[in-house]
């Protein structure tokens, strides 16, 4: 696997992979690469991808700078998982690369916008899309990975390709699931115990309560997926 720490070396890889035809297929994470991320990586390869994941956590997508901060972060590990199914590449960008303007988000997708996940999380999803179309800028992929777990960010990004008429075919795929049926997600990595899971679903199920008064079964099932145990999933 490839190791690419910058736009540079990511630049001289997609020059040689290019010459012969071969199709990228880009995975974007921000890292704490669990079994989700490897089934992304399992489902480009499968469709004859020269798969690259991306590793990045973006700022501009956090509302809070403690949780920015705490994000877990093992960039060794990352290596050695995704060795383990072997992606073809792994691409470290620099912040400077993906914000060459400063660090800001733009907020350029209005659809499917101030309800659910964007209601509780004002301008998230202008960091996610800020992030993603540089990443697309930079890595010019002919496909991108996304989970269906994270609804409301694919219908947003759905959106992004097709405003900006973007040659990108943007592939979804089934959430992987833990024992207890909540999706995989990197910030499981912050619970320490089981009290302080038993916690978060407490508080999801309040989360999914208020959200069933408030929409319509359509409106949850068109903007924010499917509604089950790890609906907080999509709010934070």
């Amino acid at each position: 696997m490839k190791i690419l720490e910058n736009k540079r070396e990511l630049d001289e890889l997609l020059a040689k992979i290019r010459t012969n035809g071969t199709k990228i297929g880009l995975i974007p994470t921000m890292g704490s690469i669990h079994n989700g991320h490897l089934s992304l990586v399992e489902n480009s390869m499968k469709e004859n991808f020269f798969s690259i994941t991306s590793i990045f956590v973006n700022p501009t997508q956090f509302n809070d700078l403690k949780d920015f901060k705490k994000y877990p972060q093992n960039k060794k590990q990352d290596i050695e998982k995704l060795n383990t199914v072997k992606c073809d590449a792994v691409f470290f960008p620099q912040i400077e690369e993906l914000y060459p303007e400063g660090i800001k988000r733009k907020k350029t997708i209005s659809k499917y916008r101030d309800i659910l996940c964007d209601k509780f999380r004002p301008g998230h999803f202008d960091g996610v899309t800020t992030v993603v179309k540089s990443l697309f800028d930079i890595v010019t992929p002919d496909a991108v990975f996304f989970g269906e777990k994270d609804f409301q960010q694919l219908k947003i990004i759905k959106e992004l390709i097709k405003k900006n008429n973007l040659p990108i075919q943007l592939i979804d795929c089934p959430s992987v699931r833990s024992k207890n049926g909540m999706s995989l997600s990197s910030r499981y990595n912050n619970f320490n115990t089981n009290l302080e899971i038993k916690e978060w679903l407490k508080n999801s199920a309040f989360l999914i309560d208020n959200l069933c008064k408030e929409y319509s079964l359509d409106e949850l099932y068109i903007c924010g997926g499917t509604i089950s145990a790890d609906a907080k999933d999509s709010i934070y």
